[in-house]
């Protein structure tokens, strides 16, 4: 295993996915690949006007998140690489899982259940349907 790649919204269970991930990889001397998958709004897509701004917003949200990230993994010595993409957040981390040649993907789970699930779906739900690699799910 010689990539991890470690989806973040900076939520609690993110978090601890990525601690997850990093003691895997000081156990297997691998690397972890940090990703944030902002999402445009709808209302930023309805004119070019916000859109614009609506990225700078992402961009600076993706930082935040993204320095979060960081503090985790802080005083360890693996290697380690982030991403920051823009678009569909699952959609986003399947295409991330080839073209960073990820061996493994672990994910924090929001742990939406019954109607919410059905209609909306879940990242981590979509991830661990549609992945190539094997999907590790953090609640």
């Amino acid at each position: 295993m010689k990539k991890i790649l470690v989806p973040i919204d900076g939520s609690y269970n993110s978090l601890e996915a990525l601690k997850c991930a990093k003691d895997m990889a000081e156990k297997f001397g691998s690397k972890i690949i940090i990703v944030n998958a902002q999402k445009v709004s709808n209302e930023a897509i309805a004119t070019s006007e916000s859109l614009d701004v609506d990225q700078e917003v992402l961009k600076e949200n993706a930082k935040k998140i993204i320095n979060k990230a960081m503090e985790v993994i802080k005083g360890s010595s693996v290697n380690v690489k982030t991403e920051t993409v823009i678009g569909d957040p699952a959609e986003q981390i399947l295409y991330l899982i080839d073209k960073e040649g990820a061996d493994m993907v672990v994910m924090g789970s929001h742990g939406l259940s019954g109607i919410r699930r059905f209609l909306i779906g879940s990242v981590s739900n979509k991830v661990l349907q549609h992945s190539p690699k094997p999907v590790m799910i953090i609640k």
